[in-house]
């Protein structure tokens, strides 16, 4: 796993040498490419994730302001992640076969909360589809690439319902947008609400994953099950947090 990427003011010149910029970042590329291969299909390449990365790496340093206070290497992770989920979603490689399977999935999570009040467990999703709890959680292995969520796939909207950038609205001015600022504020308590309604062990994975930067693998030896299971389990929280936020498949 990469160490953690500093930055500081003493860094800006690196910012004016691309080749410098690369070098320094690259490790930090190339970890959200094998991070987002491992629930892709065979037909995506790790160079082509890669070279997205190095797109969206070249863009932050380009639209990077350090007078906003966000340091550039949480800046440039965002902005390599979304170019690379951009380029996933422009090849439209997901079949509507498995969109229709996660949406149905998603609409079984909503309306089963609403009844129960809580989230539903494997066993009550698979009943309410009318399948198998092995077939449901086939189900959620054939979807799991649905976890590949795109910074434009974020609720953020301001009062006119207009959507609005999420990393632009991080890095903006709080004095010159505030509707931005605001917007960004209700989808963080949205998200935080979303994530406290998952189920213990979904939390628990999403710390490992998400806050941690474990390897699926290392998940599950934590968890004590497989890796295709942690795999799953990762595509049912995905999909409950979409449904949460009202987020369609």
């Amino acid at each position: 796993m990469p160490e953690p990427l500093a930055y500081s003011p003493a860094g800006a010149a690196e910012l004016a040498d691309p080749e410098e910029l690369l070098r320094t970042h690259m490790p930090m590329i190339r970890h959200h490419a094998e991070q987002l291969l491992r629930r892709t299909p065979a037909s995506v390449e790790l160079e082509d994730l890669v070279q997205a990365g190095v797109v969206g790496l070249l863009d932050a340093a380009s639209r990077y302001d350090p007078e906003k206070g966000v340091p550039f290497g949480a800046f440039a992770s965002f902005r390599v992640r979304g170019a690379m989920t951009d380029f996933l979603r422009s090849m439209d490689w997901m079949p509507r076969a498995l969109r229709d399977a996660a949406k149905d999935v998603q609409e079984a999570m909503r309306a089963l909360e609403q009844k129960l009040g809580r989230p539903a467990s494997e066993e009550e999703i698979a009943a309410y589809l009318g399948v198998s709890i092995e077939e449901y959680r086939e189900r959620l292995t054939s979807v799991r690439a649905m976890s590949v969520v795109s910074f434009d796939d974020l609720p953020v909207r301001n009062e006119e319902g207009d959507l609005l950038d999420v990393l632009e609205t991080i890095a903006g001015d709080p004095h010159d947008e505030p509707e931005r600022q605001i917007a960004l504020a209700e989808f963080t308590e949205a998200l935080a609400r979303a994530i406290e309604a998952l189920p213990a062990r979904e939390r628990v994975l999403l710390t490992l994953y998400y806050f941690e930067e474990l390897s699926m693998k290392e998940v599950a030896l934590i968890l004590g099950v497989t890796e295709s299971r942690v795999s799953q389990l990762h595509a049912q929280m995905v999909l409950r947090l979409r449904a949460h936020l009202g987020l369609d498949a």
